[in-house]
């Protein structure tokens, strides 16, 4: 037998030379129909690894070639089977439970060829998005349109998600199952839905410096740089943040004037508001507060 073959492995993602590691073929005794099958352990010669090929020969459909042989058709199945969706998001431990478990069970679907599922679960994320937003609306098209006046996707995003409606709307409604192209095409649109809602947003806080707007924000950043300095420091803000301070993007006296407040109130301790007087080289009186 031939001891080598063609054969796509999942592992290297292409064809790929294969050694036939063993084989075994059965050959139909049926007198209406003949055909073959070829059962083979395969192993990649590129990574070593191991799987399994059949391949169903339908003698029945076979046509001559130019040199007068007989050429059947052949239909190969390969286990683990070539995966549709290759590569799930990465981080997608940041994701909300609910949505992260509706996200993984529609990658297993579409995978396993469940496609009139696959239409469903991409639908049911767009739900559940809505759900841990608390989007209001009496039905999903609705809810869309919600998305777009809370400013969390654009008119142009809308459009594609009411076309997954469309989608997930046939096939629980219709029980029409979404041709392949489409549901690759929407797979694309979701993931960069959850990206731009959650993965991005988060990643960039912790690798990149971002623009602070939110006051808990900005505690936290006070939080993270107090430790540099010793207790009983009388420096104002820009000091303490040092060339941290250009996240607050022109919002300094902002946060400052509710800095204020919440240590007059007790709800922020790490500071005492302190003198107003100039600092450094700066002619300016600038807010100082005393490091606890």
């Amino acid at each position: 037998m031939t001891k080598t073959k063609k054969s796509y492995c999942l592992r290297c993602d292409f064809k790929t030379n294969h050694n036939i590691l063993d084989k075994h073929g059965i050959r139909s005794d049926n007198e209406d129909y003949d055909y073959a099958i070829d059962y083979m352990i395969v192993q990649c010669l590129g990574c070593e690894r191991i799987s399994f090929r059949e391949e169903f020969i339908d003698i029945e459909s076979a046509y001559p070639n130019e040199n007068g042989e007989w050429i059947p058709e052949i239909t190969v199945e390969l286990y683990p089977k070539k995966l549709r969706a290759k590569r799930k998001l990465e981080s997608t431990h940041i994701l909300p439970d609910r949505i992260k478990l509706v996200y993984e069970e529609s990658i297993k679907a579409y995978n396993a060829d469940c496609f009139i599922l696959t239409g469903v679960a991409f639908r049911a994320i767009i739900e559940a998005i809505c759900l841990e937003k608390e989007i209001p609306g009496r039905n999903l098209e609705k809810k869309i349109n919600a998305l777009v006046r809370n400013k969390l996707i654009t008119e142009k995003e809308s459009k594609r998600l009411h076309s997954i409606r469309f989608i997930g709307n046939d096939s629980v409604h219709e029980m029409k199952a979404p041709r392949e192209e489409s549901l690759k095409i929407v797979l694309n649109i979701i993931e960069h839905l959850l990206n731009n809602l959650y993965l991005i947003d988060y990643n960039s806080q912790n690798h990149l410096e971002t623009v602070i707007d939110q006051f808990g924000e900005f505690t936290e950043l006070l939080s993270y740089t107090l430790p540099k300095f010793e207790k009983g420091e009388e420096i104002p803000i820009a000091k303490i943040l040092g060339k941290k301070v250009r996240r607050l993007n022109g919002r300094l006296s902002d946060f400052e004037t509710e800095l204020i407040s919440k240590i007059g109130t007790n709800e922020y301790n790490l500071l005492e508001v302190g003198k107003i007087d100039t600092y450094g080289e700066s002619t300016s009186q600038v807010q100082h507060f005393v490091i606890k």
